[in-house]
């Protein structure tokens, strides 16, 4: 499911607006009709649950209040999950979400360095973090996080800083990967013109299994041992 569309966060590494948008613009669909799409799956299709796989669905209150009202409304009783910022979305608003019918949340962390979240665009205050992950656990809100490896700053030291904020953070799940610029970002072209871009084979380009970049002091091979390390 989509409930909006476009991010207006300016996240170096994110395809999504630079590439596929091309610009940082946010619209959101009507709460009624979204509701009227679940409706409709769940009748025809006998959904069981569903995903909102928005960039940043967790944007503007009164529409989350909205939304959370009209699934309420319909008595759907369907379990949900979405795709959000962990700086975006109060506690009362969370609640309500939870109410009707969220029950798991995936918030991007990315680094557990401060200035490499900041220097990447992403600008997330990690203790903002901290207290939006106890508080969705408060909620019986499942949480999953998700770092990467291999952002403009990287260190050995502060790679496993971030290993160490996964730890303290304790997520249901997680996932970790390895910072991957794809032509048209903003990553791309500072990686390039930096001579930090190692390769233009795209099927390198995975993310996981092979770094296609370095940093000043990190190399590929070390960027994918720190991977293992963290997994």
């Amino acid at each position: 499911m989509h409930a909006s569309r476009g991010c207006p966060f300016q996240c170096v590494f994110c395809a999504w607006p630079q590439i596929m948008y091309g610009d940082h613009s946010y619209r959101v669909r009507n709460p009624v009709d979204i509701v009227d799409e679940i409706e409709y799956c769940k009748k025809h299709y006998n959904i069981k649950s569903f995903y909102f796989d928005d960039d940043t669905f967790n944007i503007g209150k009164a529409r989350l209040n909205k939304l959370a009202d009209e699934i309420k409304k319909r008595n759907l009783n369907l379990p949900w999950a979405a795709m959000s910022r962990a700086d975006t979305c109060d506690f009362d608003t969370l609640a309500k979400l939870r109410d009707a019918g969220m029950v798991a949340v995936k918030y991007g962390v990315e680094s557990g360095d401060q200035k490499i979240v900041a220097d990447s665009g992403k600008h997330l205050n990690l203790d903002t973090l901290k207290k939006a992950c106890k508080r969705t656990k408060e909620l019986g809100i499942k949480i999953h996080l998700t770092f990467t490896f291999g952002l403009p700053g990287e260190t050995l030291e502060t790679a496993h800083k971030t290993i160490d904020l996964a730890l303290e953070l304790d997520p249901d799940s997680l996932q970790f990967s390895i910072a991957t610029p794809y032509p048209g970002s903003k990553f791309y072209e500072l990686l390039e013109k930096e001579g930090k871009l190692l390769s233009k084979d795209w099927d390198e380009y995975d993310g996981y299994n092979q770094a296609v970049t370095r940093t000043d002091e990190l190399g590929p091979e070390d960027l994918v041992k720190i991977h293992r390390e963290a997994e």
